[in-house]
């Protein structure tokens, strides 16, 4: 599924809602607002349903990433540890360096 996109009137309705703020308690940054899922995508598809500043949007995305590789391991589409020892060997394999500057 695709990622769903605010057209600028959903925004706007938003940014109204919110009171012309960060979403978060206690920051009352208005410019540049990005528009958020309050839950990460994985488990609620849809629309942002809120806007937040970079500073706590880049806080919150990195949680994010923890959650969702964790319904992943969960579901297993992600091979443990262990599954991917058995499969590749102990040694981690590197991509290799760049050559094309050559």
């Amino acid at each position: 599924m695709g990622r769903l996109y605010l057209t600028q009137t959903e925004y706007d309705e938003l940014f109204e809602q919110q009171g012309r703020k960060c979403c978060v308690k206690g920051c009352h940054e208005s410019k540049g607002l990005e528009a958020e899922h309050s839950t990460p995508e994985v488990w609620a598809h849809g629309k942002p349903d809120q806007l937040m500043c970079k500073a706590h949007h880049k806080i919150k995305t990195r949680s994010d990433i923890k959650k969702v590789w964790k319904v992943k391991r969960l579901n297993g589409a992600v091979l443990s540890q262990y599954e991917r020892r058995k499969k590749f060997g102990p040694q981690l394999r590197g991509r290799g360096f760049y050559r094309g500057w050559r």
